[in-house]
């Protein structure tokens, strides 16, 4: 019984770190490191990074070229990205607009969180890793 008890509570105790707290996370600023779309690497550019920013229900950031803002939901684990308003600039440096084609499609296609040292968007043929920027 005492074990029954105790799985139950470790269960619980992971269910809750996904909570509110998991929700104060993520909040801040990150930068793409890594991402494959539909088998695909996005481009990593050092001229033009590609960020993310939680604060609240809202995220923004700079897709390589440029700057967006999309509302989210956390539910747990799973997350899903409204519709991404977007500048429209055009940047014609080789790379750049290819890495923010293939990163916005990413993060419409994303569907689960994960933060370890990390943070990690997953989806269907989609993952998209960010480091802490502060």
């Amino acid at each position: 019984m005492r074990r029954i008890i105790a799985i139950a509570w470790l269960a619980m105790a992971g269910t809750a770190c996904l909570g509110s707290d998991f929700a104060d996370s993520v909040e801040g600023s990150w930068q793409l490191v890594s991402g494959t779309v539909d088998g695909t690497e996005v481009p990593i550019l050092d001229t033009h990074p590609i960020t993310i920013v939680f604060e609240g229900d809202q995220a923004s950031g700079v897709s390589a070229c440029n700057n967006y803002s999309a509302a989210f939901t956390l539910d747990g684990a799973s997350i899903e990205f409204g519709d991404i308003v977007m500048t429209e600039m055009a940047c014609l440096d080789p790379g750049v607009m290819e890495a923010e084609t293939a990163y916005s499609a990413g993060l419409l296609a994303v569907d689960t969180i994960t933060l370890d040292e990390t943070l990690t968007l997953t989806g269907a043929n989609v993952e998209l890793v960010f480091e802490s920027t502060g």
